[in-house]
C-alpha cells in the first residue's frame, strides 16, 4: 500500500502551522512506509500531481490519496483519481470549510486530523457526480449562488490571505447579495430533463446535491445522503428578492418546504441547459456553461474513514 498526502498549503495560516502539520505525517508513518507527501501550489494543479502518481503505481497495489486542507483541495483530489480503480480518498480537513466531511457528524474533524488512526481505517463505496469531465462529491448549484461563488472566488484573488481568513463570510455574502441583483440569472430560463421529465421553466436556482450539508454549518438539503445512489435536486421558481431573503435563512437549515417557491425532486440524470450562459458552481469550485448532463455514479469511488463512524441521516431535520 501507497500513501500519498497532498497539502493546501493555503488552508494553513502561517508557515508554523503548516511544518507542524509536515511534521505530524511524517510521525505517523514508520520508516518502512511507502508515503509522500506533495504541496499544490494553486487550485487544480493536485489533478495532474495524483493521477501522475497513481499512474506510476503498480495496477494491483492500493494507492490512499489524503486530502489535507478543505473541500478545494478534496475535488482536485477526486478528480486526479476517479479513473483508478486500485486508489481510495480521504479528507484531512484543515480548510475554512470541511463539508463533505460533515456527512459522519458535525464533530469528527480530530477524527478525521488522526492521520497514524486514518491510515489503516477502512474504505467503503461513496457515490460521486460525474458532470462532464468533473467529478464532485458534494453538490452543483446552477444560477444566484453559482454566480455568488464565481464572484467570490474573483474577489478572494484581490483580498490578502490574513485578512481573508477573518472575513470569509462577510465576503460572501457581498458576493451573494451582488449575484441577487443580477434580473439575467434570478429569471433565467432553463430547459431541463430529470430522469426524461420536463421541468423547463424559469428558475433563480437550481441546487443538486450529494450530500446534506455546505457552507461550513448550513444543512440546505437534508434528504440527500452518498450512499444511496439518487440526486437530490433542489429548485427555486424565479421570484421576488424579497421571497428569496425573507426565507434564505429557512433554505439553509433545510426547511425549504415550508415555502412554496422551492420544490425538491430526486434522480439519476439531470440535463440543463440555457441559451443564455449558466452560473455553475461544484464543490466550491466556480465556472460558466450553456449545457450540463449530471449523473450520479453509484459507488463511484472508495472513501476511507473510522470505521465507527456511519454517515449521518439528516432527514430529521427537514419541514414537516
Amino acid at each position: 500500500m501507497k500513501h500519498f498526502l497532498v497539502i493546501n498549503p493555503h488552508s494553513f495560516s502561517s508557515q508554523e502551522s503548516l511544518q507542524k502539520i509536515i511534521d505530524e505525517i511524517d510521525n505517523a508513518f514508520s520508516s518502512d512506509v511507502d508515503y509522500r507527501i506533495y504541496l499544490s501550489r494553486y487550485p487544480r494543479e493536485a489533478i495532474a500531481a495524483v493521477h501522475r502518481y497513481i499512474s506510476n503505481c503498480p495496477n494491483d497495489q492500493i494507492v490512499r490519496i489524503y486530502a489535507v486542507g478543505g473541500d478545494g483541495i478534496l475535488f482536485d483530489c477526486l478528480n486526479g483519481m476517479v479513473d483508478f480503480p486500485n486508489a481510495e480518498l480521504t479528507s484531512v480537513p484543515y480548510g475554512n470549510d470541511n463539508d463533505f466531511i460533515r456527512v459522519f457528524g458535525e464533530n469528527v474533524y480530530n477524527r478525521f486530523r488522526d492521520v497514524k488512526a486514518l491510515s489503516a481505517a477502512p474504505s467503503r463505496p461513496i457515490d460521486i457526480i460525474n458532470c462532464g469531465s468533473n467529478y464532485s462529491m458534494i453538490e452543483t448549484q446552477i444560477g444566484f449562488t453559482g454566480q455568488a461563488v464565481i464572484l467570490a472566488r474573483e474577489m478572494f484573488k484581490r483580498i490578502p490571505k490574513k485578512l481573508l481568513r477573518k472575513n470569509v463570510s462577510h465576503a460572501y455574502t457581498i458576493c451573494a447579495l451582488r449575484a441577487l441583483f443580477n434580473n439575467e440569472i434570478m429569471r433565467q430560463r432553463y430547459t431541463i430533463l430529470l430522469d426524461g421529465e420536463d421541468l423547463s421553466g424559469n428558475y433563480c436556482h437550481i441546487q443538486i446535491s450529494n450530500s446534506a450539508l455546505n457552507g461550513g454549518t448550513m444543512v440546505p438539503v437534508p434528504y440527500a445522503k452518498p450512499d444511496d445512489g439518487l440526486l437530490d435536486v433542489v429548485f427555486a421558481n424565479t421570484t421576488r428578492k424579497t421571497d428569496i431573503m425573507r426565507t434564505i435563512g429557512d433554505y439553509c437549515n433545510g426547511l425549504f418546504e415550508k415555502h412554496k417557491i422551492y420544490f425538491h425532486k430526486r434522480c439519476r440524470t439531470l440535463e440543463v441547459k440555457s441559451d443564455a450562459v449558466m452560473s455553475v458552481e461544484m464543490d466550491g469550485e466556480g465556472f460558466y456553461a450553456r449545457e450540463l448532463k449530471l449523473e450520479i455514479i453509484p459507488g463511484g469511488i472508495k472513501f476511507f474513514a473510522p470505521e465507527d463512524l456511519g454517515i449521518v441521516d439528516y432527514s430529521g431535520r427537514a419541514y414537516k
